[in-house]
């Protein structure tokens, strides 16, 4: 997750402006100071349970063997050999300097395949300034037997909203948590319920206003994706499965204004650019029912 801020907070806060989670994570020690009693929180949420989110992607630098200090990013598995994510986990770096680890829970435990990366497609249109576009592809070296995740279309069979307005989306991922203790990397996968709100909301919050190809969710303060959770997803059931209908993007520093609303990719956006380079990969689609003809068909 990157952070931008409005104008009012720019004085305030200048050197945080435009700092990528990912880069934070860096920065900081991942290791946990809380005690493995402690559950696992992001900001009001909860940690999820093994086996519930199998197409979550960690996104892991290579150049560190221990998965648990080397993850930095996540994404999902939306075919056998391709990761959706933020196309600012991937600016600047090469297929060499990532590798993924497919269905993975707890990062310290994992003992599954580090697949190295035959490619980064980033959206052309990527903006750096303003996170426009944000969002990638990224092509595996090797295929994965995993589950992959349906991606929202801005159709469905329920005729959910194409805006998600008065929706509760499910943001995932391994980034800073708020503990007793204070703010920590956890080793295990968590998981939080935020609203999607109107967008006079982030455009009273950032520096740039929100677009059609974002979405803004959360709570004024309590609950948020946090840093090292940029490109996760966030889903909600539709049609009657969990399904991908956008991915961390942007917020303020959550240490700071211990939550605040979080500006995410909006899936349905980039269906062009997505089946572009993974025509396999489902979307929902709308029930147009029987042709009218079969309904003259005598049994």
């Amino acid at each position: 997750m990157t952070t931008i801020f409005s104008h009012h907070k720019l004085l305030l806060i200048l050197l945080l402006v435009l700092l990528p989670h990912g880069v934070l994570a860096d920065d900081l020690n991942r290791q946990t100071t809380e005690s493995p009693a402690i559950t696992a929180k992001i900001l009001g949420g909860s940690e999820s349970k093994s086996g519930d989110w199998p197409w979550m992607v960690a996104l892991l630098l290579s150049s560190q063997p221990d998965t648990y200090q080397a993850q930095y990013c996540s994404g999902v598995l939306i075919d056998d050999s391709w990761v959706l994510t933020a196309a600012h986990c991937v600016d600047g770096k090469s297929a060499a300097d990532i590798e993924a680890a497919v269905g993975i829970y707890d990062l310290k435990s994992f003992t599954g395949p580090r697949i190295k990366v035959r490619g980064i497609h980033m959206h052309p249109g990527y903006n750096t300034t303003n996170l426009t576009n944000d969002i990638a592809l990224i092509e595996l070296q090797q295929s994965s037997s995993g589950p992959t995740i349906t991606l929202f279309s801005g159709s469905s069979r329920e005729e959910i909203p194409a805006d998600l307005m008065g929706v509760t989306i499910t943001a995932l991922g391994w980034g800073w948590a708020n503990g007793p203790s204070g703010f920590y990397y956890p080793e295990k996968l968590r998981q939080v319920d935020l609203p999607v709100v109107d967008k006079s909301t982030c455009d009273n919050i950032y520096q740039y206003p929100l677009l059609t190809s974002q979405i803004c969710a959360g709570y004024y303060e309590g609950k948020d994706a946090c840093n090292g959770d940029s490109g996760g997803p966030v889903v909600t059931t539709i049609d009657g499965e969990w399904v991908h209908v956008g991915l961390v993007s942007y917020g303020t520093r959550c240490d700071i204004f211990n939550g605040y609303y979080g500006v995410y990719t909006r899936t349905s956006a980039f269906v062009d650019f997505i089946k572009g380079f993974v025509p396999n990969a489902r979307f929902t689609a709308k029930n147009i029912g029987l042709p009218w003809l079969l309904l003259l068909t005598k049994p």
